[in-house]
């Protein structure tokens, strides 16, 4: 790993600006720790031998696409992971500017598990702050898209923050044509009674894809993420959402699907820190020909949180003898006066449905691509507002 450090996190490839010293601080943490192996419990599915074996390249790549929505947005274009900010006419109630100041600080994450996250800190291009007060009338769409020609490393920093009784759709549109490294970091704080909707629509060609989305909610907030993941050669999303004021909830709706040399792994993690809180998660994995797809998913109650009710399932399909899903539901419990519940399977298709099926005239393939299908448009049915919901499930069934 240690050549991973020198070829990612080298001195030299630094950025010299006002921010050396956290630079310098969060690579001293990478080099103390190094970055994950398979031996590290949370990583012990997941191999970074695709990034040893890569030289990353300093050379200005060819633009990235700007994606085509059927829906009305406020689109940020993160071009090769570098935000566009010609052009850039925001709506009111939403300003962008950059991030200065103790978000910035060096955390301690007390293993390797956050080695790409002291990486995104000592190579981050800019930070930005995202503030958003009122109700958006059109989603904001972050595009993070990669050319052909990409073959270098990125780190996108974004700090997101909704003012109390904001009302925001935020969609993340990530497509990659390259052969690099993506790395994002997310910090996402919701005020007292802000409501935020975060969509994730991820198609990956042969790029790393690294993102840790940190959420934390305040009294009365209510966060609800979905994603639609269609796989890539490696993609690692850790997302933890932690309850920190009463009357908060969060809700995590998750479809994944991998085919011949994709690896997808997903850690979440919700954190209940006060009571009169709620949570609820529901993943699905489908993974064919010599796909991994990976999920593990926490649920922390603190001391004195009582009166929180959480419920966790992921439910997944081997579509294939080559293919392999490995999943975790966790469950952590310090307080007395809570509902919570877990439950995972792991399975494949219905052999009487498929015969139903064709007994009623439907061809093999056409009634496994049908169930298929039902089985993986259950996470995202409840997503709102409908165009999006049309889109991702349209998206869904192309995949078919």
């Amino acid at each position: 790993m240690s050549a991973l450090i020198d070829s990612l996190a080298a001195e030299a490839r630094l950025p010299a600006d006002d921010h050396a010293q956290v630079r310098r601080g969060a690579r001293k943490a990478l080099l103390q720790y190094g970055f994950p192996d398979m031996k590290t419990e949370a990583w012990k599915y997941t191999s970074l031998r695709v990034l040893e074996k890569r030289e990353f390249s300093a050379e200005k790549p060819a633009p990235s696409d700007r994606p085509v929505l059927p829906f009305e947005a406020v689109v940020l274009h993160f071009d090769n992971g570098i935000l566009a900010t010609d052009g850039l006419d925001l709506p009111e109630g939403v300003s962008l500017v950059p991030q200065t100041g103790d978000q910035l600080a060096v955390a301690d994450y007390g293993d390797r598990s956050g080695a790409f996250a002291w990486l995104n800190l000592a190579r981050f291009e800019q930070a930005w702050h995202l503030r958003i007060e009122g109700r958006l009338e059109r989603p904001l769409v972050i595009a993070t898209g990669t050319a052909e020609d990409f073959q270098g490393d990125v780190h996108p920093r974004l700090f997101i923050e909704l003012a109390a009784g904001a009302q925001a759709e935020v969609v993340e549109v990530q497509q990659d044509r390259g052969q690099g490294l993506v790395n994002i970091v997310q910090d996402i704080t919701l005020g007292p009674g802000a409501i935020l909707r975060h969509l994730v629509s991820r198609r990956v060609a042969q790029s790393a894809w690294i993102q840790r989305s940190a959420v934390t909610l305040a009294r009365d907030a209510d966060y609800r993420f979905h994603v639609l993941d269609r796989g890539g050669r490696l993609t690692r999303h850790d997302l933890n959402a932690t309850l920190v004021g009463a009357g908060a909830n969060a809700e995590i709706d998750g479809t994944v699907l991998v085919n011949d040399r994709q690896h997808v792994d997903f850690h979440t993690a919700i954190d209940h820190q006060v009571g009169h809180t709620n949570s609820r998660e529901s993943f699905r994995i489908l993974a064919d020909g010599s796909g991994v797809g990976v999920f593990n998913g926490r649920i922390h109650i603190a001391r004195g949180a009582d009166d929180s009710h959480s419920d966790l399932n992921t439910a997944n399909l081997l579509l294939s003898e080559s293919a392999r899903i490995n999943a975790k539901p966790e469950l952590e419990i310090y307080a007395e006066e809570v509902t919570a519940s877990h439950g995972a399977t792991i399975g494949q298709l219905d052999d009487t449905a498929l015969f139903y099926m064709r007994s009623r005239g439907i061809p093999a393939s056409e009634a496994a691509a049908l169930l298929k299908q039902g089985f993986a448009a259950a996470p995202l049915e409840n997503i709102q507002p409908e165009p999006i919901r049309t889109w991702l499930l349209g998206e869904l069934k192309n995949m078919m």
